[in-house]
């Protein structure tokens, strides 16, 4: 029964056109329940599914994750009516504090893209990702045909986002000069691994990441992304700007790449601060003479 309702609300996903990871990670999550649970999931009450959270030993990110999924399955199971009451309408959703961005340093990026030079693929995919703010899973997806020159020597990228969104992406002269020595591959993603398959989203990650560490830099591919978006906010692009080259919904989250950024207004500080020179031409105290 318990393979029937997941493999029936997996193809609800696929008819609502759902990512293939989201798929893949719900179908896990409900896996793990059932195993859990040792009876259908459609008998779990509230208090077996508060049992189940409270028995999970991950961070709090990862608990809002899998209880995430867990309250989609019930609530797809409330509304089609296979049961009369949502039991998990009430699971406690952990708060996660906003992260702070954490950009590569401009010199560190620098050296990763000296040290890439020996591999072209994995050196375009920094400079996608420092310079034009693509995650991993997206520059595994780009395409000859998400390419449309420009004549002013750069292009525009459509990029195919998380959650199925697509936004398009300036590619600077410099950074296309690179990409271009790809775009021989006419059908399916540009980027491939040593056997011809198709490089994936994790596949990307590893690499990347490892080429960071190899190097001795405490970073990940992401925070080239990050850079990008500081670096963005540094030279003073609109916010609203930033949060198309992202491909964030909600602006809060771009928010906090200003809030991190320090630099941008310290001129502003510092001419607010000039008011203190004519206290400064005071006459200096009179010593006591006695």
């Amino acid at each position: 029964m318990n393979d029937q309702m997941i493999t029936k609300h997996i193809s609800f996903l696929n008819r609502r056109n759902a990512q293939a990871s989201t798929m893949i990670h719900r179908r896990g999550q409900l896996e793990r329940l059932s195993a859990f649970l040792g009876k259908p999931l459609l008998a779990a009450s509230a208090e077996d599914l508060d049992r189940w959270q409270q028995g999970l030993r991950v961070c709090a990110s990862s608990v809002q994750t899998y209880s995430s999924h867990v309250r989609a399955f019930y609530e797809w199971a409330h509304e089609s009516e296979l049961i009369g009451e949502n039991p998990a309408k009430n699971l406690i959703m952990p708060k996660i504090a906003r992260r702070v961005p954490r950009p590569i340093p401009e010199k560190d990026l620098a050296l990763a893209l000296i040290a890439a030079r020996y591999n072209h693929q994995l050196f375009t995919w920094l400079l996608l990702a420092g310079y034009c703010g693509l995650r991993a899973a997206e520059i595994s997806k780009v395409a000859r045909g998400d390419v449309r020159i420009d004549g002013e020597g750069g292009a525009f990228l459509t990029v195919h986002g998380k959650g199925g969104s697509d936004r398009v992406v300036r590619v600077p002269p410099e950074v296309f000069k690179e990409l271009d020595a790809h775009l021989h591959r006419r059908q399916g993603p540009i980027f491939r691994r040593t056997n011809g398959s198709p490089m994936t989203p994790n596949g990307v990650t590893q690499i990347a990441s490892g080429h960071l560490k190899g190097i001795g830099l405490p970073y990940t591919l992401h925070t080239l992304r990050h850079r990008f978006a500081t670096a963005l906010c540094d030279i003073g692009a609109d916010i609203r700007d930033v949060q198309a080259a992202l491909g964030h919904r909600d602006l809060a989250t771009t928010s906090i790449y200003t809030a991190h950024n320090v630099r941008r207004g310290s001129k502003d500080v510092d001419r607010l601060g000039k008011g203190l020179r004519a206290l400064n031409r005071r006459q200096p105290p009179v010593r006591d003479k006695t």
